[in-house]
């Protein structure tokens, strides 16, 4: 990896004890972000993506047992840091946007209040100036009236704009890093598409590296220069936008492809979905974790894990599929 990624993962693995069970929730994930570069984490639900993020953060419960080689913000190794070394980093170095606004926000506080106190944390400036910071936030992030929208609480804004004030407050001390958890599942697809070019613009205002996770291909189409897809705890792909999207190597990241609504349907034509379910990782296989519902498996896929294929310097599968043997 090289020198000018905001964020260099390493064989990162996470494990969750309860009731003398272990649920290998990320099982050796490796990945980069560049400065000023949107990556987006594709997968089903249970998959792994928001674990991953999460112990980037430092976020997960006492249960969670997380190594790695390496997990480095900037050049710095999070592994190892105090909970209060976390904190100083949580928020101004990197911020998380969660995907349900109203368990992030403060019922009971009002919006101004709530962003004064993120900027306030983690800047130098005066109550007088986080109060002008908090009003200039909600205004870049595109929230009509400002100065009396401060005033108001979670409640009083819809869903749409909600999300916004997230943003604003996770911008708010300009972070390297923002982690985006499903930012637009519970919007509908008008205000799903506003809050991604929302998201495109600030990346270009601010050079902020951000990672979107999403389950649905569709959201990371236009926005995302590198994907990779999860599955069973594992990156079972990973490349360019253009490679993922137009030579998909990896059987499940072609069947989520195909699973994106198209104009292109006919009438009474139903999508395709993914038979089965995904495997349980309290024993995970041995094998690839998607050949129970892969159509071109092998026993050879069900009893060996493939090894990555490497197809250019971005993109590579974990698929005995391209395989040169």
């Amino acid at each position: 990896m090289n020198n000018k990624n905001v964020l260099e993962v390493e064989n990162l693995r996470t494990v969750f004890k309860s009731r003398g069970q272990e649920v290998q929730a990320v099982r050796g994930v490796s990945l980069s972000v560049g400065a000023g570069e949107i990556v987006g984490i594709v997968g089903e639900s249970g998959s792994g993506k928001s674990v991953t993020m999460k112990a980037v953060m430092g976020i997960l419960p006492e249960n969670a047992e997380v190594s790695s080689d390496a997990v480095r913000l900037n050049g710095t190794e999070l592994s190892g840091l105090s909970e209060d070394e976390y904190r100083k980093m949580r928020g101004k170095e990197m911020t998380m946007i969660f995907q349900d606004p109203m368990t992030a926000l403060n019922p009971l506080v009002k919006i101004g209040r709530q962003l004064e106190e993120v900027i306030l944390r983690h800047s130098t400036c005066t109550k007088t100036e986080a109060k002008e910071k908090a009003v200039e936030m909600l205004k870049k992030v595109g929230i009509p009236m400002p100065e009396q929208r401060v005033k108001q609480y979670p409640h009083e804004f819809s869903g749409g704009m909600r999300q916004r004030v997230l943003i604003a407050m996770a911008l708010a001390c300009e972070p390297k890093l923002l982690i985006a958890d499903e930012p637009t599942t519970a919007l509908d697809v008008t205000i799903q598409a506003q809050t991604l070019d929302l998201l495109k613009e600030l990346e270009k205002e601010y050079h902020t590296s951000i990672v979107l996770i999403t389950h649905d291909m569709g959201v990371v189409a236009t926005v995302c220069s590198r994907i990779a897809i999860m599955y069973g705890g594992l990156i079972m792909e990973s490349g360019t936008s253009e490679e993922i999207f137009y030579d998909p190597k990896h059987p499940y990241t072609k069947a989520l492809l195909r699973a994106i609504p198209s104009l292109e349907l006919k009438e009474g034509e139903r999508l395709q979905s993914i038979a089965g379910l995904p495997p349980s990782l309290i024993n995970p296989p041995d094998g690839c974790p998607f050949a129970e519902r892969c159509e071109y498996a092998t026993e050879r896929c069900r009893a060996e894990m493939p090894q990555y294929q490497q197809f250019s310097e971005t993109h590579r599968a974990m698929c005995f599929l391209n395989t040169q043997e």
